[in-house]
């Protein structure tokens, strides 16, 4: 699943090289300068199409990193 959300972030944060590859369970946004509220919502919104799922306004605050996503999603079932 960590390899379905890096893509979702390479997509939605326009990342390459080096910060695409660099993207583990411990990235967070403070981490990545191209994290910021709109590009966060642009993730938020490609999580939604890839996992089929969607998230709550609580949610989506607390997804600042990727930890954070992978636990929603496991909450989620995926």
């Amino acid at each position: 699943m960590l390899d379905q959300v890096r893509e979702c972030m390479v997509s939605a944060l326009q990342l390459e090289g080096a910060a695409a590859s660099g993207i583990t369970e411990a990235t967070t946004a403070v981490d990545l300068p191209r994290w910021t509220s709109v590009s966060h919502l642009a993730l938020v919104l490609e999580l939604e199409k890839t996992f089929n799922v969607q998230f709550g306004n609580d949610e989506i605050v607390s997804l600042g990193s990727v930890a954070a996503i992978l636990e929603r999603l496991r909450a989620k079932g995926v």
